[in-house]
Formats: C-alpha cells, structure tokens, sequence
C-alpha cells in the first residue's frame, strides 16, 4: 500500500473537514493525532481455508487531553510576563485567550481518555469482534493495562465494546503497577531511562534542532528582544498545546501564530525526538531491546494457541483463552513495532534530515496506535500469521499472510 506523502494526505484531510478543525495536515500534530479510521482496512487478507485460532493485541491508549499543564503554564507566565510590561502583541494575547480555553474543556482532566478517546476504543473493539466472529463468539479474553488511568480507562471502552459484539465472551481486565516491567520498561528498565536522559543521541537531535525550530511564532506573540534558544522554547511551547488540541476536541486555528512551514518544523523536531529515544538509530538499539519481554508473551502465546489446536480440533471451546490484550502507551508500542522491523517502524541507519521522510511518528503511534497478530491455521495444519497495524494489513516479504515459522524466524526465535 502505498504511503501518503504529507502533501498528496493533506488532499485527504480536506475532505475529513468535518472531523478537524485545523488548516494544517493533521499528520503534523504527530502522535497526538487522532486514529485515522478513513485509511484502515475492513477485508481480512486469508481466505476460506484459513480459520483464526487466537489473537494477540497491543495497543496505545486513544485520544486524550494534553497530559499535563506543564507547558501551558510556562508559556502562559511568559506571556503573562509580557503583557505586565505592555509587550505582547495582539497574536501573544490571543494565544492567552486559547490556553483560558484549554483549561476550560480540560477542566482539571489532565491527560484524561476524553470522548473522541472513548468512540475510538468503542469502534476499535467492534472492529476486532468483525475480524474472527467464529473465534471471538465464546471463550476466555484477557486485557492488561498499565496503572495510568486513561490505559485503564482505554482497556475498558475496548473490552466492553468487544463484550458487546460477542456476549458469550469471558473477559477479565487487570491493571496495576505489577505490569510496568511488561508495559511501562521505559521507566523500570534502569538502562533504558539512563540512554533517554543521557545518551548521545542528545547532541545530534539539539544540533538538528537549533537550526530547524522556527523563532517567528514566538516574535510574533511577545514584541521584546529574545535570545534565540528562549524564543524556540516558546515555539515549541505553543506547538505542543496546538498539537493536541484536535484530539481534545477544542477548535483552533495554529495558521494564526504558525506558518505550515514553520508548523511541520516543529513536527520535525518532535518527530526526531521521538526517533532517537524510542526506535532504533545508529546511536542505539536498546528501547527495542527493552521491549523484547512484549515479543516474548506474544511468540508465547502464539505457540501455546497453536499447540491446542489442530485441522482437526478446533480450540473453539468455552473455557479456552481466544485473545490477549495489552494496553500501554506510545513509549510502549513504538520500540516493540522497532524490534519487529514492522513496515515503517524500522529504519536504523537515517541520518537526521532524513528520518522526517523515512519514519513518521504519526505512522507508526497515533492515538490508538494497535497491533493485532491474528494466529492462523490452514485445513492441512499449517501455521500462519496475519499483521493489522494501525488498522492496515500489512506485507512482509510481499505477503500479507505469513508463515508462522518464517515471522519467528525473523524475530530471532
């Protein structure tokens, strides 16, 4: 399938009107932007001979308020500042006006699961429950989460909407800190946290960073003299709130105080950053590393599905576990999607300009980013998986349904 270019998607866009309210290709608030379900894909790729005997899923909680009041409060007593000394300018004093609305509909629910995240898990589960009806019409389902309220709150709106398509299913949900060495390794995996405070990649990402972050969107809100690493803070600043707002369902227009020059700039730089601490670079392979104990449960629970059923014996039974669920976050999916060299989740050896081109963050972690692994058997016993990610089958080595031993082998298995 081919990928939309920033250009050729913004055509598509336009026509989602309705849904965003923004100038601007959505593809620029990178992983904020919300899941695109106009691009997925509603046929299975196996046919009449292929039957589904379990389904592994992993997946990043849906859209969300901006998560903290951090950068709206740096950027509001900067602005603040400037208007006690009668600097700011009329784009400074409506950019005011927008942070006074954000806390407005946020009202307090910092990095809430909001009603946009809900009706995406909503739909997200009906999409499973239509992709194996025979499989998911009984038996036992299993849903983890991390502790973080709005991952809960996403496994929940998920499994109730699965519940909802498939009544005979068991489906029992578990969250808790017990789960942050499987689903939140970014924080416990001492090594990892170390190379994203401190590993090199730093000095290549702020030298990229220096020259490409724009200063004329904050100029053009504060009219003093700035240096200008405190103006690309302020840039920055006003992009991160800007980015999530149409996830958040509050209307904007960023054309006010950004360039779509200047707006794809900062997606860039953010884009980047997500790069180095979260996939593989030249500088390091350890955030795949670390997220090898997901690859491990889900190879796991694929063989065990595999070893309990046959051609013949169908693993249809009542008690019999159909599906695995496990619900984190974008610092959960992105390395483990690196580690399994999943089509545009993978590209090692970019040089800093070039990974804008080469890996998108909102490609690979939109809001409700998921990757769903559907374990195959043929009617001689053959063994096969089928990749949806981000709602797309995808092809490896040209097929979209892959022998079983062949995708083991690849992942080191």
């Amino acid at each position: 399938m081919k990928k939309l270019t920033l250009k050729a998607g913004a055509l598509l866009w336009c026509l989602m009107a309705s849904l965003y309210a923004f100038a601007f290709p959505p593809q620029l608030d990178g992983t904020m932007m919300p899941y695109d379900f106009a691009a997925t894909d509603s046929i299975v790729p196996w046919g009449a001979d292929m039957k589904p005997v379990f389904i592994n899923y992993v997946a990043r909680h849906g859209a969300r308020f901006l998560s903290s009041e951090k950068k709206v409060e740096d950027i509001r007593q900067r602005l603040l500042q400037a208007k006690e000394h009668d600097r700011i300018t009329k784009k400074g004093t409506d950019f005011l006006s927008l942070l006074d609305k954000v806390d407005s509909v946020t009202a307090g629910r910092w990095g809430a699961l909001n009603d946009l995240g809900i009706s995406e898990e909503k739909r997200l589960g009906k999409e499973m429950a239509a992709v194996a009806p025979e499989l998911l019409k009984d038996g036992v389902v299993k849903a983890e989460s991390t502790y973080v309220p709005r991952v809960v709150m996403t496994m929940y709106e998920f499994c109730h909407s699965l519940a909802t398509s498939h009544p005979d299913l068991e489906i029992s949900t578990e969250e808790g800190k017990q789960f942050n060495p499987l689903l939140r390794y970014f924080k416990t995996d001492k090594d990892y946290a170390q190379y994203i405070e401190n590993g090199p990649w730093r000095f290549a990402f702020a030298a990229y960073a220096k020259d490409l972050i724009p200063v004329n969107p904050a100029a053009g809100m504060i009219d003093e003299v700035i240096d200008r690493h405190e103006l690309q803070k302020i840039t920055l600043d006003a992009y991160g709130v800007l980015q999530s707002l149409n996830a958040a369902g509050i209307e904007a227009d960023p054309s006010k105080w950004f360039s779509e020059e200047e707006y794809a700039a900062c997606w860039k730089v953010d884009n980047l950053k997500h790069y180095y601490q979260r996939s593989v670079s030249t500088f390091s392979d350890i955030a795949a590393v670390s997220a090898r104990p997901i690859l491990d449960l889900l190879v796991s629970k694929a063989d065990n599905a595999f070893a309990s059923s046959s051609a013949d014996q169908e693993s249809t039974g009542s008690g019999s576990q159909k599906a695995q669920l496990l619900f984190g976050h974008a610092e959960t999916v992105i390395p483990l999607f690196a580690l399994m060299k999943l089509p545009g989740c993978y590209a090692p050896t970019c040089k800093p300009e070039q990974v804008a081109t080469r890996w998108k963050d909102w490609e690979v972690a939109p809001l409700g980013a998921n990757l769903m692994m559907v374990c195959l058997k043929d009617q001689g016993g053959g063994r096969y998986v089928a990749l949806r990610l981000n709602g797309r089958w995808i092809s490896i080595n040209g097929r979209n349904v892959i022998p079983y031993d062949t995708f083991k082998t690849n992942l080191g298995y």
